[in-house]
This record gives C-alpha cells, sequence and structure tokens, in this order.
C-alpha cells in the first residue's frame, strides 16, 4: 500500500451523478518512512487533507489532460480536510470522467459515486424477427411515451415537452445471423462454421510457445467473428419519427431493430412500449438491375466509371424472376437519382425494343415511369431498361430503384444490383468517379450578373447556382456583401448534401431594396475537411 496524489476514472458511460465518497483503508501500519513522519503509523489516519474533485463529459480531457491539472467541471474541494471519509456532494448532472486529485498524498481504500435519475442515453437491440419467407418492408411504426419525475422517488408523469428522443434503425438479411464464425485450424488458417458449432469450441487464447517460436492459437479454438456483410445489410439511417419508410433490401426474411432513446434531463426518460414493421409478399424473387455509361457496357474491370460534375448518359438494365405463382409482378419502376434527369428511352423485350412508356414523372430526385400496358408478369417477363442523362456529385453513387404496382396491394420491391443482362458487365447499382478531382464546391454561377429589379419581369432575380460533390451534409452559407463587408443578405443557412443547387436574390436586403451599385455573392461550404468558398461580383442598377 502506497500513498496516492490522484485517480482518474472513466464510467464508460454519462452518468447522472450528485455525490464522490472516498477513504482511507481501515487496517494497517506504514512500513516507511512517510511525510508525515516515522514508519508504524496507522494508516486509516493518513488519509488526504487536501482534493479536489472534477468531472468532464469531453474525452479529449481524460486522454490529454495531465493529472496535476483538473477536468473541466470542479466538483467539490477543500483545503483543510479534517474528517476520514470525505463525502463530496454537487448538483445532479450528466458526467463520464472524473479525476479525484489529492494536492498532498494521502491513502485511498476506496471512491464510490453515486447518483440519481435516468442514463441519458439508453439502447435496445431487438432479437432477429423472421418473417417466415423473403418479403417487401415498407414503414416503421412505433409507440413511443415521454415521462418525467419531480424528482428522485417521486412516480414519473406524462411529459410530452421533455427533451426526450429516439431514433429506429433496421437491418434485413438473408439468414438467421448476422455474424460469421470462425474456428481456428491447423495451421492457424480459419474455417467458417455455424454458430453452435462455434459456442462448443473453447474460447481463443494465446498460448506459449518453445523459445523462438511466436505465441500462437491452438486449433479448434473459437476463431474471429465478422459482420456477414453479405447475406445482411448494413444498419439504415436513423428513423425518428413513426411511420417512416425503412431503407433496407427488400426480399430478405429476416429482420433486425435497435433503438437509441437520449435525455437531456436528469428525471426525464422515454419508454418504448411496441415496434411494428409494415410487410407484404415479394413482387417477383429476385428482382435485379445494373447501371452503366452508354456507349461502354463493359467497362475495365466492370466498374462504371463517370466524371464528376459533367452530364453522362447511364443505362440501367432490369430483370425479375417468377418463383412463385404468388407472385404478382410489377407495371411501374422508380429510381432515384442525384438530381432531375434528362430521360431519353425506354425498352422492354429481348432483344430490348424501343417502347412508348404510359406515362412518366420527372422529380426533383427521381424518375418515375409507368408501363400498365406491358406489365411485367410471371407469364410476360419481359427485361427493361431505362436510359436517362444525369449528374454524379460524389466518388461512389449508388442509383437505388424500387419496382411496384400502380393499383395493387403490395409494397414496392428494391432492386438489388446484379446480373440483369448479359450485354452489360458492372452488375452492380454504383457508378464511380476519379476520386482526384472531387471538387467540395464547384460550379459557381451567377447567369447574366446584372440585376435590375424595376418589377417588369426582367431581370428582376438573380440565381446563385452551384454543386455540391462529395458531401453527405455540410452547413452552407449563400450571402451577398456590399463591398464593404456589410452583409445586406443571408439568402441560405442550411445543411446541404450533394447535388446542384439554385438561390435566388431579388435584390432586396434587411430593409427594401438595395442600392444600385457592386455587391458581392458569397456561397461557403462548411465540411470536415475545411472551409470551402467562391464569391463573384454582382451589379445592380434601377
Amino acid at each position: 500500500v502506497s500513498s496516492i496524489t490522484d485517480y482518474s476514472f472513466d464510467l464508460g458511460l454519462p452518468m447522472p451523478l450528485n455525490r464522490v465518497v472516498f477513504f482511507p483503508p481501515e487496517r494497517g501500519r506504514t512500513t516507511t518512512r512517510t511525510t508525515r513522519g516515522a514508519s508504524g503509523l496507522l494508516i486509516r489516519d493518513l488519509y488526504p487533507r487536501q482534493y479536489v474533485v472534477s468531472g468532464s463529459l469531453n474525452p479529449q480531457e481524460f486522454l490529454f489532460t495531465s493529472t496535476r491539472d483538473d477536468f473541466d467541471q470542479v466538483l467539490g474541494s477543500s483545503f483543510s480536510h479534517n474528517e476520514r471519509v470525505a463525502d463530496v456532494r454537487f448538483p445532479t448532472e450528466f458526467l463520464r470522467f472524473a479525476r479525484v486529485r489529492f494536492p498532498v498524498a494521502g491513502f485511498i481504500a476506496e471512491v464510490e459515486f453515486y447518483g440519481e435519475g435516468f442514463l441519458p442515453e439508453t439502447r435496445y437491440t431487438s432479437q432477429l424477427f423472421d418473417m417466415g419467407e423473403p418479403v417487401n418492408f415498407g414503414r416503421l411504426f412505433y409507440d413511443f411515451e415521454v415521462y418525467r419525475s419531480p424528482g428522485a422517488g417521486l412516480p414519473p408523469v406524462l411529459a410530452p415537452d421533455a427533451p426526450v428522443g429516439i431514433e429506429v434503425e433496421v437491418r434485413s438479411g438473408r439468414d438467421d445471423t448476422p455474424l460469421i464464425y470462425h474456428l481456428v485450424m491447423e495451421i492457424g488458417e480459419e474455417k467458417e462454421v455455424g454458430e453452435e458449432e462455434f459456442n462448443r469450441a473453447p474460447a481463443n487464447a494465446l498460448v506459449e510457445q518453445p523459445e523462438g517460436i511466436s505465441r500462437g492459437r491452438i486449433p479448434g479454438q473459437q476463431g474471429s467473428t465478422l459482420e456477414d456483410v453479405t447475406n445482411w445489410s448494413f444498419w439504415s439511417v436513423r428513423h425518428r419519427a413513426s411511420g417512416e419508410e425503412i431503407q433496407v433490401p427488400d426480399g430478405r426474411q429476416f429482420v433486425q431493430v435497435r433503438a437509441f432513446i437520449t435525455s437531456d434531463e436528469v428525471f426525464a426518460f422515454g419508454r418504448l412500449n411496441s415496434l411494428s414493421i409494415e410487410h407484404s409478399p415479394l413482387l417477383a424473387n429476385p428482382v435485379v438491375g445494373e447501371v452503366a455509361l452508354d456507349g461502354d457496357p463493359h467497362p475495365a474491370g466492370g466498374v462504371a466509371i463517370a466524371p464528376l460534375g459533367e452530364p453522362v448518359t447511364l443505362t440501367y438494365d432490369v430483370r425479375a424472376e417468377f418463383t412463385s405463382e404468388d407472385q404478382t409482378g410489377f407495371d411501374a419502376i422508380r429510381l432515384h437519382t442525384p438530381e432531375a434527369v434528362d430521360f431519353r428511352r425506354f425498352e422492354m423485350g429481348d432483344p430490348l425494343d424501343v417502347v412508348e412508356p404510359d406515362s412518366l414523372t420527372v422529380g426533383g430526385r427521381d424518375l418515375v415511369v409507368y408501363f400498365p400496358s406491358r406489365p411485367v408478369t410471371r407469364p410476360e417477363n419481359k427485361p427493361l431498361r431505362l436510359t436517362f442523362t444525369t449528374r454524379v456529385f460524389n466518388f461512389n453513387t449508388v442509383f437505388e430503384g424500387e419496382v411496384f404496382q400502380i393499383d395493387g396491394e403490395n409494397l414496392a420491391q428494391s432492386i438489388d444490383g446484379g446480373d440483369a443482362t448479359s450485354s452489360v458487365s458492372t452488375n452492380d447499382l454504383q457508378v464511380f468517379a476519379p476520386l482526384e478531382r472531387l471538387q467540395v464546391l464547384a460550379g459557381v454561377d451567377l447567369g447574366v450578373r446584372l440585376l435590375t429589379p424595376n418589377g417588369d419581369g426582367v431581370h428582376d432575380g438573380l440565381t446563385v447556382s452551384f454543386t455540391l460533390q462529395g458531401v453527405e451534409a455540410a452547413a452552407v452559407e449563400v450571402s451577398v456583401y456590399d463591398l464593404s463587408g456589410r452583409i445586406v443578405r443571408r439568402l441560405v443557412t442550411q445543411t446541404r448534401g450533394e447535388g446542384h443547387y439554385r438561390d435566388m436574390w431579388d435584390g432586396t436586403g434587411d430593409v427594401g431594396l438595395v442600392a444600385p451599385g457592386l455587391y458581392l455573392a458569397r456561397v461557403s461550404v462548411d465540411t470536415d475537411l475545411g472551409t470551402f468558398e467562391e464569391m463573384r461580383t454582382i451589379a445592380v442598377a434601377y
């Protein structure tokens, strides 16, 4: 036993703490001379006479702050402590890291942490749900209630206004385990086995080998456990509202859900009462698609590569198979695209022939083609191809799509990447772009840089257009300045993802129309890689 000057603790996750207690050992004597006198002193009397208790939620404090310093929140201190048991109390707050520092060393047996309330984050991961057969997935519904307690020990009451939220993720799979299990074999390589066989094997442990031979694993022991990314999807984006469409691949038999409940108040919490997922039978099994550049159906390495931010014409082939009389087929297809596309043609049959779709819709980021007069069914199973022109704004763009029945009762079915036709060799829905050409902010343009807001319909507004590439969510600001650097008008202050944007300025400032003269339009994008910005001049005349 020796004296100590500090303890630092990582509690593993934020806790609602309001009390720290520490005290010296009950028994024992010093065996060496200490700063307080000769050896043989009772250790229980050598408790610290000075202390500082601090805490933090910031991992940087725990990792990099010198043990001679306190964390960013000092919770209590004493420089004339004269009791064996130190009982430090403070208002309840969320803390993960704690430090007890003793300016003058002393002996400590235990440090205890106390608190009250509810954890700021709770996670729930469901068991695997077996749908009985591959199905299509629709919306996610859940019943979630928010409560608040007036204080410790008091019964909670419903409090919809409490700062408590829930986010839910979903993933789907083809088999009954999202993991791949391995056993160690004779020469150290691993063999894939089932979960039951893996659990019967002894746990992995490194064993000592004769001198000169590295430590190894014993054959027959448990090996690595990996995520099964072939048969299971990644966790979906987080859903923040009941009734949202879940973004997981269809045609899977198993599904799993995990929920994250967070609270910003110590005595507020959420209760997840139930979860349900909308589902319906398959339209076909499977529905696969592949995308390629028009004119380059067999690219090198089977990878479609397109220039960033430039118009490119793509083909999108889709093929369905039917394994049951109950699979009704489809008569419409929807593609999700980076921006509004320029539709070229629609083809069906083997060989492909150009046909006129019954109707189509080109939205901001959707292309929908309807063909109820030529439905794809088990008796009339025809491959199809869409050709369109668009632009890609990331080095990896997935052209997700789905097929559906216009007046059918069943849910839409997502298209899986695969071998849809022998005339194309990409076998995938992804289009890549050269990474070295990735420019976060590109194509900043004002068109005609003269603004004449006279109300005559000619140059009454000026459009600031630009393209974001390679970002999922970046802070974007579009503002107009005068030549002195003063902000005249903020057009945009929001988070945006990759795509092409157009924002309009009508020549007004905070107090009406601006005076004639020169102005500056500034587009700024704040990302993890830094801030990217471009400026253009604007002339205003009347």
